[in-house]
């Protein structure tokens, strides 16, 4: 967000904790922020009563609060429960809240699965990898009910299935959880068939197997040779650029440090490093 948001209404002294992103909001400019930039995020970790006794009680704001707490005992949409608050301190100009509204419009009108897959996808896109695995299985397991119930998704196709499994098995990757991972991608190449499951399934295989057992499954999967190699060269080559990688060059820099300033230096060097690791670990798993 460029430039600054001066607030208009008394910071919160207890944060209100959004549990999706894992971060903690003081102020109705910041609820705001969180409210527009996050559409597909917005479920019932941000509106429910919780929420609304929080306005009440530490942004003191009682008739705000009367507003979304009537709203809430009703069959409501997600505009109905947010607009109200932006207009509280006219966080947007009319532009901006006639594009709002639009987009809510466009969120309410598409299938529930739909919002699902999306709000999945949002969040391993902002690193929140454990979440997102979270909101695929539930995704997961909404289709399966629909298919149940006899409801249509044709209109979604195998794209749509395969997608998840395959967004999925990225979430895992990037968790390390490798054996996971190659679950999810292996049943996304039986969804779709395509050459980009095919390279995401050898890769996960050779990360998480021997190179035998590599071998044996990568001939059980009668790929193009040329695929193959091309997989497999660029395995080598990260391997070879392993050096290069940021924890190596942290751990480098750090090395420097020892050498050059002493130990004490060093040391205060290191519990940076492994501060700020925490704290990414913190954004991507929620824990």
């Amino acid at each position: 967000m460029s430039g600054y948001i001066l607030c208009q209404v008394e910071k919160a002294k207890t944060p209100y904790y959004i549990e999706n992103i894992s971060v903690n909001i003081y102020s109705i400019e910041e609820l705001c922020f969180y409210l527009r930039h996050n559409i597909y995020l917005l479920d019932e970790t941000i509106i429910n009563e919780e929420l609304c006794h929080w306005i009440r009680d530490e942004l003191k704001l009682k008739r705000l609060y009367q507003k979304l707490y009537a709203i809430l005992d009703k069959e409501h949409t997600v505009g109905d429960f947010i607009l109200p608050i932006f207009k509280e301190i006219n966080y947007l100009s009319l532009a901006e809240f006639r594009e709002m509204n639009e987009k809510l419009q466009q969120f309410a009108e598409q299938p529930e699965i739909v919002r699902q897959k999306k709000k999945g996808d949002y969040l391993y896109e902002n690193g929140k990898f454990v979440n997102a695995v979270k909101v695929y299985r539930k995704t997961l397991e909404l289709r399966e009910e629909l298919l149940k119930t006899g409801d249509s998704l044709d209109n979604l196709g195998v794209q749509f299935l395969g997608s998840i499994y395959n967004n999925m098995g990225c979430a895992y990757g990037r968790m390390f959880q490798m054996e996971e991972a190659m679950e999810c991608f292996g049943k996304a190449h039986d969804t779709l068939g395509s050459e980009a499951s095919v390279r995401s399934l050898l890769y996960a295989c050779w990360m998480s197997r021997s190179q035998e057992e590599y071998e044996k499954f990568a001939d059980t999967l009668n790929i193009d040779d040329h695929i193959r190699r091309q997989v497999e060269d660029t395995i080598r080559d990260a391997k070879r650029d392993s050096s290069g990688t940021e924890a190596a060059s942290e751990y480098e820099k750090i090395r420097e440090i020892y050498e050059k300033d002493g130990e004490q230096a060093g040391n205060e060097a290191m519990g940076r490093l492994l501060e700020s690791w925490t704290a990414k670990y913190h954004r991507q798993t929620g824990y």
